[in-house]
């Protein structure tokens, strides 16, 4: 094992994450994919939360909206934040105006107010933004209670954005609590909405499992949309809707790039993926349908997709559908509707254990392009791996960017064994070539020294929560 992680420059199978939902939609029985996670297998949220929970309204952080809910009422503060309990449906309203309910969730935004009117989200967001005090969102939204208390149901969400923009009654609300300037124009606010969403995904790390492949992603904080992706993922010739060929579609590997949402809707963010590392091909995030979208309630990554609903089979067996396909072939007429249905499937938080090994850990904590060492409750190691080994005077680079999977035990003591390696794509980097020793928690369980055989050490910090 080397440890030379510097930071550089910049249908059985579970898919990785464009692909997973594609997975979804095949099948005999047109089930749904297993849920994300694979029960407890390394995800938070294997049931459903109960008690007390707290929120944040977000278009940036969304102060001076009322909220009402079973569990109480109130205002939310300068961080968006608002209490419900879970299973709640929270109300969120601007003087007389309602701007609509949503699930009780760490994260709500206009989308899950919108509540799949694809006309009343960019409202919200015209509204919410040109009633900011300061007139720039982009240090937050603060809605003075004037301006709040100047609407009413009138007020039509219904309608054209720009219209909106341009109505009499939000520049009245405007007037009543001295906002300057104009308006927001509907592009101005979906251009706002877009950046800000960015660096709400990177909250948490994201996995899902199932019994023959794990994905593990990350992002950043920061608003870059920088973000790294592993798969441990059988060799899979199948496209997203299983049709196959000779040629690989993805594989185990390693992604590393800067994700842009270029679109919004009341699915999530459309999303375009700039790419420095690539190496599981079609999975992660690199090779998006046109249709498919992700956004985060702050519990679960969620990503969906439209697919035709695919005619039911006239035989039960494969045999008896040859020779019905051999019989007289049905042609479908041109005005025959096509159906559609949307498939949804979602990543889970990474668990943590504050105290423990469990959880992600890196060398260099506020950088992405880094290795990711990943500990699963189930006894499982992942390596997330950007830099493999790297060339050194007088000596040939061993391996380059990939991710190993393997089993581990960790005991009381700290002594650690990696073995059983499932995949290993990044050569003699990582644990493959060489045999761990021990993982010695310090006090805080937030730092660690990671320690070979042959004495070499490394001390990583986690990063997961």
């Amino acid at each position: 094992m080397e440890f030379n992680h510097k930071k550089g420059g910049m249908c059985r199978r579970l898919m990785p994450l464009a692909f997973v939902v594609g997975l979804s939609a095949c099948g005999d029985n047109g089930g749904s994919a297993p849920a994300a996670g694979g029960g407890k297998s390394g995800a938070s949220s294997g049931s459903a939360q109960t008690g007390a929970g707290a929120g944040r309204l977000l278009d940036g952080a969304v102060e001076g909206v009322a909220y009402v809910a079973p569990g109480g009422s109130g205002t939310t503060d300068e961080n968006g934040a608002f209490n419900f309990n879970y299973g709640d449906t929270v109300e969120f309203k601007l003087g007389g105006l309602s701007l609509g309910k949503a699930k009780g969730a760490a994260i709500v935004t206009p989308i899950e107010l919108a509540d799949g009117s694809e006309k009343r989200l960019p409202n919200l967001l015209v509204l919410l933004q040109s009633l900011d005090a300061d007139g720039d969102p982009g240090n937050g939204i603060s809605i003075p209670a004037a301006a709040a208390s100047a609407l009413d149901a009138a007020l039509d969400l219904e309608g054209d954005p720009s219209a909106l923009a341009a109505s009499p009654a939000l520049q009245k609300a405007r007037d009543a609590a001295g906002i300057a300037g104009p308006a927001r124009t509907p592009e101005e606010a979906s251009a706002h909405f877009l950046a800000q969403a960015v660096g709400w995904f990177g909250t948490h790390i994201w996995i899902r499992q199932d019994d023959t492949a794990t994905s593990v992603i990350r992002f950043s904080r920061d608003g870059t949309g920088e973000y790294l992706a592993g798969d441990a993922t059988p060799d899979d010739s199948c496209d997203t809707n299983r049709v196959c060929g000779g040629s690989l579609v993805s594989t185990a590997g390693v992604e590393y790039g800067t994700l842009k949402f270029t679109e919004a809707d009341t699915r999530g963010f459309k999303v375009a993926a700039q790419l420095a590392i690539d190496t599981n091909r079609h999975a992660g995030l690199s090779h998006p349908r046109p249709n498919w979208r992700i956004r985060s309630d702050g519990e679960d990554l969620i990503a969906s997709d439209i697919f035709t609903v695919q005619r039911e089979r006239e035989q039960k067996s494969l045999f008896g559908e040859l020779f019905h396909i051999a019989g007289t072939l049905e042609i479908s007429s041109e005005h025959e509707e096509i159906k559609t249905e949307v498939k949804e499937n979602r990543y889970a938080r990474l668990e943590n254990d504050p105290k423990g090994i469990v959880g992600a850990w890196a060398s260099d904590p506020a950088a992405i392009k880094t290795p990711l060492y990943v500990f699963l409750p189930s006894g499982k190691y992942m390596l997330i791996d950007p830099v493999g080994d790297v060339a050194a005077a007088g000596r040939e680079s061993c391996g380059g960017p990939g991710v190993e999977f393997a089993s581990y035990t960790h005991d009381a003591g700290g002594a650690l064994t990696i073995r059983s390696f499932t995949y290993d794509t990044n050569g003699c980097a990582g644990f493959s070539g060489k045999e761990a020793d021990a993982f010695r928690l310090e006090g805080d369980g937030n730092t660690a020294t990671l320690v070979a055989k042959d004495g070499t050490s490394l001390t990583l910090h986690r990063v997961s929560r």
